[in-house]
């Protein structure tokens, strides 16, 4: 975690000092937000939370949204790399059930900080569902390489099979529990199973 720098000289460049900031304000976003909600959090509650300065917190960002959808898109694109990382072998379905067992485990490291992201996107407005919605599509277009889908059926398939599991983790994390999050893995792959048919063979 990103520790706040002791005042006068610390040897850091500047670029490593800006990295420094940017890292205590998403860690105030997901201990504040995850308390506090997005509405009811402020500008105020986040510099204070990660100690710097509400200058040094307009040098980075432009709002509370824009520091919102920069540490959400951080999350959920090393989320997508992490997930991708699976074994090169194996069946289509092998290959999703080790992205699935991967993507699941991952939301229950750290419940609060993944409701977050995944439950306050839809209070902070139309440009954040609109960009949640482009992540996603991230995510359908990584199962449909994983299943090779390439007719129309196929590829609805793979938006059908993301969209229900969007659906069913933000609702086991609504009480934020990690079991009820991966208690989802078993139903999920025999859903995938079903949808995707000769393709998950």
């Amino acid at each position: 975690m990103a520790q706040q720098l002791a005042s006068g000289r610390h040897g850091l460049s500047r670029d490593e000092v800006a990295t420094n900031q940017k890292q205590r304000l998403f860690k105030a976003l997901g201990e504040v937000m995850g308390t506090k909600g997005y509405s009811n959090t402020t500008v105020d509650d986040l510099i204070k939370h990660a100690g710097v300065s509400r200058a040094t917190f307009y040098q980075h960002f432009d709002s509370k949204l824009d520091c919102f959808m920069a540490g959400y898109a951080g999350m959920q694109g090393y989320v997508i790399a992490a997930i991708f990382e699976i074994p090169a072998t194996g069946t289509p379905m092998e290959r999703f059930a080790s992205m699935l067992h991967r993507y699941l485990g991952f939301l229950a490291l750290d419940p609060p900080r993944a409701r977050l992201y995944l439950l306050e996107v839809y209070a902070a407005g139309p440009d954040a569902m609109r960009r949640r919605m482009e992540l996603q599509q991230e995510f359908v277009d990584g199962v449909a390489k994983i299943f090779k889908a390439r007719s129309k059926a196929d590829r609805f398939a793979c938006q059908a099979l993301v969209a229900s599991i969007s659906m069913l983790v933000t609702t086991a994390l609504v009480d934020a529990d990690p079991e009820a999050v991966l208690a989802l893995e078993k139903p999920v792959l025999k859903f995938a199973e079903r949808a995707l048919g000769s393709c998950a063979m």
